[in-house]
């Protein structure tokens, strides 16, 4: 029973929410979801996917407004037999109506210098409206472990909730230089701000017992019953319980970037990001900590390393081809939260790839789209009801349209399909393990819009 002292997740909405890895997001432009590679931009998104290539900007200023709507739903499957309504789908919806990006840069002769914003890990707020597998699952309990005090119990009820949000923001500068015609080279960093927050309760624990207090068989209030027989230690752990958490750190990226023009027709990149460091500082209101969380404790959420290659092409002057690949250096990271390396989570690490096409209709109009798709490196030590990846494809589309010379609009749509992944794995009642298979599934839809703008010398 002191299961019941421990079932509010620390993990729940970490993570990254959309492109990108385990806990980055790699989609930080408009022209990113309507084409899905931007990795060789030189354009004004290259201010966080290529730094080294703003030096192929004309002199001047640039600024970049982009903003997107993230709409995502996280569906986990639980088939554990003591649940009501076994298997019981347990639906949690991700929401993040601002998800900005802004980029300036300043380009002049043979120097650019840039900065940029935007939630590079995170970015939205999930709500579990019945809680999770984890959560119910030992309330669920209640009905054996009565029964087996030879009170026959057949039911259970509580009142479920719980809401957490995350977002890292990235606050990011670069200096770029181009050494010659063909090449070109940035260093920059990133001040990652990091939060994350818990809030929820389980309420109104109730069973059914048949005996002498109760013998209709009603449904009474776990904790009265429990205290009618004598058991206060049970009528403690299956009182309310209710967390209302906080969870800040701050850390710093360094990044190196490189761009390579062989030709006029092809545009190569290459950017390393190097492992933020990063720890998590809890801070628990009104003592509202579930029993799992302890105010002033710390806890390591580094993001790990990453390398970013991509190219573009122009077999002609109306048409550009992208392509993209990224490893994110996942097994250098202790995604359990500490140093331990007792339970592994990481096989393998995990690669992103993709290509895209963009054609000209017109002088003001472009149609693109593109396809990226992802390889996750965890094992069945990683998924769970609380945190899961699976491999992906995305597909997004849009179009860009030239307002005046110094401003485009950019609109885009984007829909992540995600494999189905399912563990089983044994729930222990008591000492006695029982056995339940859990599938976890996940969908995201965005809708992206960009305005960019250009001051550059007649």
């Amino acid at each position: 029973m002191r299961k019941f002292l421990t079932i509010f997740a620390g993990t729940l909405v970490t993570g990254s929410v959309l492109a990108g890895g385990l806990v980055t997001n790699n989609n930080q432009s408009a022209m990113f979801t309507r084409l899905q590679n931007r990795n060789a931009s030189t354009g004004i998104d290259a201010v966080f996917y290529n730094p080294a290539g703003l030096t192929k900007l004309g002199d001047g200023f640039y600024v970049s407004l982009n903003n997107q709507i993230v709409k995502q739903t996280k569906t986990v499957r639980n088939d554990y037999r003591f649940l009501s309504g076994t298997p019981v789908d347990y639906v949690g919806k991700v929401s993040a109506p601002v998800f900005p990006g802004v980029y300036v840069a300043y380009k002049t002769g043979k120097l650019a210098f840039s900065a940029g914003f935007n939630p590079v890990g995170g970015g939205g707020g999930a709500k579990y409206n019945e809680g999770l597998p984890s959560f119910e699952m030992n309330i669920a309990d209640l009905v054996p472990l009565v029964s087996g005090f030879g009170i026959n119990t057949t039911k259970y009820s509580a009142d479920i909730f719980f809401e957490g949000t995350s977002v890292y923001f990235g606050y990011q500068a670069n200096m770029s230089y181009e050494i010659n015609d063909m090449v070109s080279a940035a260093i920059g960093a990133r001040l990652v701000s990091a939060k994350n927050t818990y809030n929820g309760f389980i309420k109104n624990i109730m069973i059914n017992p048949v005996y002498a207090g109760n013998p209709s068989g009603a449904m009474m209030s776990a904790p009265s019953f429990f205290t009618s027989i004598g058991q206060a230690g049970y009528a403690a752990a299956t009182a309310d319980r209710e967390v209302d958490v906080e969870k800040t750190g701050t850390g710093i990226t360094p990044i190196l970037s490189l761009n390579i023009t062989p030709s006029e027709k092809l545009n190569l990149a290459i950017k390393y990001e190097f492992k933020t460091k990063l720890d998590m500082t809890t801070k628990v209101s009104d003592n509202k900590s579930g029993g799992i969380f302890v105010d002033g404790s710390k806890a390591i959420a580094d993001l790990p390393a990453i390398i970013m290659a991509g190219a573009e092409y122009r077999p002609m002057n109306k048409l550009m081809i992208a392509g993209t690949f990224n490893c994110y250096f996942d097994q250098n990271v202790d995604y359990d939260g500490s140093e331990s390396t007792d339970v592994d989570m990481i096989d393998k690490n995990f690669i992103e790839y993709g290509l895209g096409a963009e054609y000209g209709i017109s002088e003001k109009l472009r149609i693109s789209a593109g396809w990226l798709a992802t390889a996750t490196g965890v094992n069945s030590n990683y998924q769970s009801d609380q945190t899961y990846s699976t491999n992906t494809n995305s597909f997004g589309a849009g179009f860009g349209y030239r307002i005046s010379p110094k401003i485009d609009l950019n609109l885009g749509g984007h829909y992540t399909f995600y494999d189905d992944d399912t563990k089983t794995f044994n729930h222990m009642l008591g000492s006695n393990p029982i056995p339940a298979t859990e599938t976890y599934s996940k969908k995201t839809m965005i809708i992206a819009v960009g305005l960019d703008f250009c001051f550059g010398k007649e």
